[in-house]
C-alpha cells in the first residue's frame, strides 16, 4: 500500500530526501550529513515493503540517530588520531639563508637558498631585500617562503 507525505508518494518523498542528503554530503565533503543518508535510504526501503508513514518516520529518526551515535564515538575519533605528517618544506622554517635574487614585496619576487635548496621568497611586511643579505624563514605560504632580514638587518624599502 503507498502512502502519501506532503502529497507524493513516499516511495518519491524518501527518494527526495536521500538524494538532498546525498548532495549536501558530497557539496560539504565534512561528513555532515551522513547519517540522515542512511536514515533516509532505511526509510525508502520500508515504504517499498509497505510500512505505515508512523513507521517510516520512526524508523528515519531512529537511524538518523543511530548513525550519529555511531560516526561521533566511533569513526570520528579515529579520524582525528590521524597524524599529521611534516613535509620537507617544513624543515627550513626558522632556518636562515641567503637572497640570490632581491625580495620585492611591491612587486612580488624574489629568491632565497636556504639549505642548498632555492626558493621563491616573499617578506611578512612591506620593504625590500637586496641579494646577498642574510634572511630567516618565518613561515611557508603556498610555495613561497615567508622571510624577513636577520638580526638587525632592516628591510629596505624602495
Amino acid at each position: 500500500m503507498a502512502y502519501a507525505i506532503l502529497g507524493i508518494s513516499d516511495v518519491l518523498f524518501w527518494g527526495v530526501i536521500l538524494a538532498i542528503a546525498v548532495i549536501a554530503e558530497l557539496a560539504t565533503l565534512n561528513l555532515v550529513s551522513l547519517w540522515f543518508i542512511f536514515g533516509a535510504l532505511v526509510s525508502l526501503i520500508a515504504s517499498l515493503f509497505g510500512a505505515s508513514v508512523t513507521l517510516q518516520f520512526t524508523l528515519f529518526v531512529v537511524m538518523s540517530a543511530i548513525g550519529f551515535l555511531v560516526f561521533f564515538f566511533a569513526i570520528k575519533p579515529r579520524l582525528a588520531n590521524r597524524v599529521v605528517r611534516a613535509t620537507n618544506a617544513d624543515r627550513i622554517i626558522g632556518k636562515e639563508g641567503i637572497v640570490i635574487e632581491p625580495v620585492d614585496s611591491l612587486a612580488g619576487t624574489g629568491q632565497i637558498k636556504v639549505q642548498g635548496q632555492i626558493w621563491s621568497a616573499r617578506l611578512e611586511g612591506d620593504g625590500r631585500i637586496t641579494e646577498g643579505e642574510l634572511i630567516r624563514v618565518l613561515g611557508i605560504a603556498g610555495v613561497k617562503a615567508i622571510v624577513e632580514p636577520v638580526a638587525g638587518d632592516m628591510p629596505r624599502t624602495s
